[in-house]
């Protein structure tokens, strides 16, 4: 991980090996990228740096959220109001909070940061939850199988990829999930329309442990809570609709006209 670049000497900042052990499993666990060595998008560990002489961050790990290369590119040209810039503040925003809500369902524990895009955690407060085998997926539930429209599946991978975050190539796998839409009433028309959601690995998703049950509640909520936000920052057009009885749905229809990074 990216600490191995900060620790160059003995008087500099350093962190807990086992929790950054602690934390980083259980970002895998969740489903969500880990920047190994400062590379490639994900969350960053590195040791927490005051932000003032009153702040005693001694021993807390920082989690920051690099999103993809191109966002992350075109963010660093612009000035701070422009499409790409704003992007990259709702993604990093959106990520921070996903990470400070289901952190605490991993036994870890969250400590409030003082930093713009900082998440930060203090300790390891009980055991991990247990985990099963990754086991396999079974085929025939790939978004194009489920009458999901390329355009769509298309517009959902572009945007995920700015953001830094994983889509699932089908039903089962770890990342934004793609189901077909349930309709609202009769004359809601859902034809090649996307309902996302979010997977988290499958050694957490095959755990039947209510401890293991309640992480994966906690990530799948925290995750669609915030990719709803982080998508449609990215150039995604998404609207939230209930159906009768059923949870809510996260609709993806495409691209909107004015993604913030042009191909």
């Amino acid at each position: 991980m990216d600490t191995a670049a900060e620790d160059t000497s003995l008087s500099g900042p350093r962190i807990d090996p086992l929790l950054a052990d602690r934390v980083t499993e259980a970002l895998l666990l969740a489903g969500l990228p880990v920047g190994y060595g400062g590379h490639g998008p994900g969350v960053r560990l590195r040791p927490a740096r005051p932000h003032d002489d009153s702040d005693d961050c001694a021993k807390l790990i920082a989690l920051h959220w690099e999103p993809g290369p191109r966002l992350a590119a075109a963010a660093a040209m612009e000035e701070p109001g422009q499409p790409a810039a704003a992007a990259r503040r709702v993604v990093t925003a959106g990520m921070q909070n996903a990470l400070a809500e289901f952190l605490p369902a991993f036994g870890i524990e969250v400590v409030a940061g003082r930093l713009d895009g900082e998440t930060r955690v203090g300790g390891a407060g009980g055991p991990a939850p247990a985990t099963g085998p990754a086991g396999s997926a079974p085929a025939g539930s790939r978004p194009q199988d489920l009458g999901i429209d390329a355009d769509v599946v298309g517009a959902v991978r572009r945007t995920a990829a700015l953001a830094g975050l994983p889509v699932a190539d089908h039903l089962h796998a770890p990342g934004i999930t793609l189901a077909p839409c349930r309709p609202v009433d009769d004359g809601d028309d859902t034809t090649g329309v996307a309902d996302l959601r979010w997977n988290p690995s499958r050694r957490l998703a095959a755990a039947p442990a209510e401890q293991a049950a309640r992480a994966r509640t906690a990530v799948q909520d925290a995750m669609r809570h915030a990719f709803g936000a982080i998508l449609g920052a990215c150039g995604l057009d998404l609207r939230w609709r209930r159906p009768a009885a059923l949870p809510y749905q996260l609709r993806a229809f495409g691209l909107v006209e004015r993604p913030p990074v042009r191909r």
